[in-house]
């Protein structure tokens, strides 16, 4: 797959985004993709073999990146979409895009924002609560790094929790296997010297990473345990640094506080070969990789109960609460004396725990999510983006399907498929100021299929960059499909409409000497507030491959979406009136104007005084809720 990866921003390499970028890169490498990096103008090419791409140097500062990955960068993405398959985003809680032309997914690291006021200036504050959620919904696929991320995403944001996919972070490959590197630590765990340092691993940032509670902390304890571990506090300065510094040497333990400033790859291992314990307390992580390295190294674990650093720790680490100091203290001394069998099982847990967290498994989930480019979403609702014939084809795969689980199992659940036109959104979707039916929109969003069964499903698809190739019309489907069932040998029987329009539309379907095997024709009147048991009953009998239910929307699919547990069925799909066009009865627009999306204008002149206030409704409302899709997205 040819990825287009934006690297921006890269903070010199060193924080936890920076860490993040290389990993993924790495792998995604590794695993055979064809990368191209977008930088920042001061990045300097690290793998020889990698395309990369630089910034304009006028974007050096934070804001002008911003602007220009906003709003110029998708233009030129837009150019060159021939290029690539896809463009994975590293940073999308720091850098996003107005519209995205290809296959996009968007990784949040944290809101960490909407936990600590004051994080940033106003102005940034303001920037990611408001303006960045705005166009990061708008990527085809949110990736998480956590389950809080994604939980804080749900709440601040206000997405959908199924739209957000949960991608853990991972270890390195050559971190595993170090744990007892050097000869410093031995199977249970125990330090070979007395003297083992308490380690913090984090760029020096206040008040979000909470040193100034963590040395506050740190001088609560006796004088003789701190002797025994030194607090090291490693990771360059970074905002009001300052502060922490002040708090250092204001300690009465400030003689045993060492700040080692960045520390590179080459001498992490001596780092973590010093360590006998580490302490994470954050108030907010996205997620912490520091946490799980320590886990991978066999070295006991303390860090807060919040964000996602309570879910990374599960049972392996002692948690506290970060805002209360003597709470982080107790917690350290506990830490520090508990015995050698609960330590050395804590160590085993640890290990066991960590092997959930890959970034091979990473790696392959965007790539996953990058290739899933059959579904465009529309209003939350997945619509295929198939041809009429490929639609004609997958239906015709699920009625042969259902007919080999009925040989196995006596009960079978019908697959769901729906025909999307404006008619439906208007029925389904909610949107200030107009009311929708979330039952619908529920049976819609979780179809086994969905097709785009109007123009201006498709125009809208080609708008946001998700262009689905045509028009899949029940009208259009339905004699194709009655001709493969006669082919295959299957099955279909008819729910609702008229008898006398179906028999003689089937009349017309016939196939040379090749019979459509009708299992059944029940123009039942439904009431969708009444359980009707012997219609399910009828249809269960008759054991049809493929259902038509032709009530016509909403009523189809809420009766279908209820009853699918009860029947016994292959595939059912709501028709309407289809089966009228196909008898002649009611004629359809011309070619030119189904094409060009005006066929709703034939409908109303057909019947002007059932149809005009319904099309006007859902004109209005369809374009309405198109807006939101186009400038902000629908979630």
């Amino acid at each position: 797959m040819r990825i287009l990866v934006s690297c921006i921003p890269y903070d010199g390499g060193r924080s936890g985004i920076s860490e993040y970028v290389r990993e993924v890169v790495r792998e995604l490498a590794r695993q055979g993709h064809e990368l191209t990096l977008l930088c920042e103008p001061s990045a300097r090419k690290e793998e020889s073999e990698l395309h990369y791409i630089f910034a304009p140097g006028w974007t050096r500062r934070a804001v002008f990146s911003m602007l220009w990955h906003l709003l110029f960068l998708p233009r030129w993405i837009k150019r060159h979409r021939k290029e690539f398959d896809g463009f994975v985003i590293c940073a999308a809680n720091r850098r996003v895009c107005l519209r995205y032309p290809i296959p996009t997914t968007a990784t949040i690291h944290d809101l960490a924002n909407f936990h600590i006021p004051g994080k940033y200036s106003r102005l940034r504050m303001f920037y990611l609560a408001h303006v960045l959620p705005f166009f990061a919904k708008r990527a085809q696929h949110l990736v998480a790094v956590s389950e809080a991320t994604k939980t804080d995403m749900v709440k601040y944001w206000h997405c959908r929790a199924e739209d957000v996919t949960v991608l853990y972070n991972g270890l390195r490959a050559s971190d595993f296997g170090l744990r007892n590197s050097e000869g410093l630590r031995s199977e249970t765990g125990s330090p070979k010297s007395e003297v083992r340092s308490l380690l913090y691993i984090s760029r020096i940032e206040h008040p979000g990473k909470n040193h100034v509670r963590l040395i506050e902390a740190y001088g609560k304890l006796p004088r003789e345990v701190a002797e025994a571990h030194p607090l090291v506090i490693a990771g360059a300065d970074w905002k009001d640094a300052e502060v922490v510094h002040e708090a250092a040497r204001n300690s009465p333990y400030a003689d045993l506080v060492r700040f080692t400033g960045f520390v590179d790859a080459a001498e992490m291992p001596r780092l973590w070969g010093e360590a006998g314990f580490y302490v994470f307390p954050s108030l907010f992580e996205g997620f912490g990789l520091s946490l799980i390295e320590a886990m991978d190294r066999g070295i006991p674990c303390a860090c807060s109960n919040n964000g996602s650093l309570g879910e990374i720790a599960g049972d392996v680490a002692m948690t506290f609460d970060p805002y209360d100091v003597d709470a982080i203290a107790n917690t350290l001394m506990r830490l520090f004396s508990e015995s050698m069998e609960d330590r050395a099982a804590r160590i085993a847990r640890g290990r066991e725990w960590i092997k959930r967290f890959s970034w091979e498994d990473h790696a392959k989930g965007i790539a996953k999510l990058l290739g899933q480019k059959g579904v465009s979403r529309l209003f939350g609702i997945p619509v295929a983006r198939v041809t009429e014939t490929e639609a004609v084809e997958r239906i015709i795969s699920f009625a042969k399907r259902g007919k080999l689980e009925h040989m196995v199992t006596p009960a079978r659940k019908p697959a769901f498929v729906a025909t999307l036109n404006v008619d439906f959104v208007t029925n389904a979707v909610s949107g200030w100021p107009f009311g929708g039916n979330d039952e619908l929109w529920g049976y819609l969003r979780n179809a086994d299929f969905v097709t785009a069964d109007g123009m201006p499903i498709v125009l809208l698809s080609k708008m946001l960059g998700c262009p689905i190739p045509g028009r899949a019309t029940g009208a259009d489907m339905v004699p194709a499909i009655c001709r493969r069932c006669a082919e295959e040998g299957l099955s279909v029987y008819v729910l609702g409409g008229d008898r006398g329009a179906i028999e003689e539309a089937f009349r017309k379907l016939r196939v040379g000497s090749r019979e459509l095997r009708v299992a059944g024709i029940d123009p039942a009147y439904v009431k969708l507030d009444e359980e009707q048991p012997e219609i399910v009953e009828r249809i269960n009998a008759a054991r049809p491959d493929i259902l038509f239910v032709a009530l016509g929307n909403p009523k189809q699919e809420l009766w279908m979406g209820r009853n699918a547990p009860k029947l016994d069925a292959g595939v059912m799909i709501g028709i309407g009136g289809t089966f009228n066009f196909i008898a002649g009865r009611v004629k359809r627009a011309p070619r030119w104007m189904q094409k060009s999306g005006l066929e709703w204008i034939y409908r109303i002149i057909q019947e002007p005084k059932r149809l005009w206030r319904r099309y006007a409704y859902g004109l209005v409302k369809f374009g309405w809720l198109s807006l939101r899709s186009l400038i902000g997205g629908y979630r």
